[in-house]
């Protein structure tokens, strides 16, 4: 039997949800821009949908934009500010623990002229909060920030870090794609002009996010097509992905302290036993992270490894971001972090969501211990 203890890499859809997919592959499959019957069918449940998201962040149904996935939605965000800026130079700033999607088109701007700085962290991956208002005086297109890390689980000070941008001047961009469902989400309170959102993330199918445009924010288009999202995104709704993206939504928005809770007893769990193996380090602040994230390092061995070990006994790790892991790299999250060389490599990563059971995780870390005392049995100086 299968222990998915790798939620932040994606999620299982929830019943409703693939059961609502299931329904309009088979007779609401009409394209929503079609006058006739089956296109104004279909365009009533997308709407009905975007009203569904709107409705988990507090937005205008008129401010939801459906996007393919978050990466699609950040660089739609980015780019679009990037292209609509009126500052001579534009000039964008992230922090050193972004995810790759963020640091990726970054990178790409930077090469297009596009001025980029990068704010570091604290070694429990917090930001420095006195480092991005000093770099927020330089005049600045617009500022990034995930909302809680992808890896670490550490939350940021985001309604603070708005603050500083929109005093600033600068347009302000949140990835808000690990917070659903865990965190209270209001762009209003936010202040945010662009948030980013992926389905697969919290139950809704992959192949569909959200990227919510405030509703005078200056931007341009990406994806350019014919007229579909208001403009803002062509392209033909994927109506099956989007009507299961607004069920997810609206059984995410409700029970988010019983959720909360309960994701926090599994991580004290975690933790406890975790760090009761030798030579073990939790990654992240203890104090400031989503419920239900615990990320630790066993020195001297490789996090892949366990992950691996742990998978013959049927239970689902993660050695970071799943992207990441697909392009065969270190993590940058924990290298900003300054982890120690000799645990960087260890890292594992154990997410779980309110489905998950007291006694999975206890069968969990069953296999775990056993793998990490099996792998240091295989090189005795491991964890000198």
């Amino acid at each position: 039997m299968m222990i998915y203890l790798d939620n932040n890499a994606t999620t299982c859809p929830l019943p409703a949800v693939a059961e609502a997919v299931l329904h309009t592959l088979q007779h609401g499959f009409g394209n929503p821009s079609s006058i006739h019957g089956g296109g104004e069918a279909a365009r009533q449940r997308v709407e009905e949908a975007r009203a569904q998201v709107a409705g988990l962040i507090n937005a205008r149904e008129t401010e939801v934009v459906f996007t393919s996935c978050a990466t699609e939605s950040i660089n739609t965000a980015l780019r679009g500010a990037v292209e609509a800026c009126r500052l001579e130079r534009s000039r964008m700033v992230i922090t050193s623990v972004e995810h790759e999607a963020v640091h990726d088109i970054a990178q790409w701007l930077q090469g297009r002229g596009t001025d980029v700085a990068i704010v570091p962290v604290d070694a429990l991956g917090r930001l420095d909060l006195g480092r991005l208002e000093e770099e927020l005086k330089t005049p600045t297109t617009i500022l990034s920030l995930m909302y809680a890390n992808n890896e670490t689980g550490v939350v940021m000070p985001v309604p603070e870090a708005v603050r500083l941008a929109r005093d600033a001047g600068a347009v302000v961009h949140v990835d808000a794609v690990q917070a659903v469902g865990k965190i209270p989400l209001d762009v209003d309170e936010i202040g945010c002009d662009f948030l980013s959102l992926s389905g697969h993330k919290f139950h809704a199918p992959k192949g569909v996010g959200v990227l919510y445009v405030r509703r005078d924010a200056r931007f341009r288009p990406l994806v350019i097509g014919a007229g579909q999202e208001g403009g803002r995104r062509g392209g033909t709704e994927n109506v099956p992905g989007v009507i299961g993206l607004g069920v997810a939504a609206q059984t995410m928005a409700q029970g988010i302290a019983e959720r909360c809770a309960h994701l926090a007893r599994l991580s004290t769990r975690l933790e406890e036993r975790l760090l009761a193996i030798p030579d073990t380090c939790l990654n992240g602040d203890p104090d400031g992270r989503t419920p239900g994230t615990v990320n630790v390092s066993f020195k001297g061995i490789e996090g892949s490894a366990v992950v691996l070990t742990a998978a013959r006994d049927g239970v689902c790790l993660s050695a970071g971001s799943a992207c990441a892991a697909a392009q065969h790299g270190g993590s940058h999250v924990l290298e900003a972090m300054g982890v120690p060389f000799e645990y960087l490599h260890g890292a594992v990563r154990f997410s779980c969501c309110e489905s998950t059971t007291l006694d999975e995780v206890d069968r969990a870390l069953e296999v775990v211990e056993k793998a990490v005392a099996y792998l240091r049995a295989m090189d005795p100086t491991a964890a000198r």
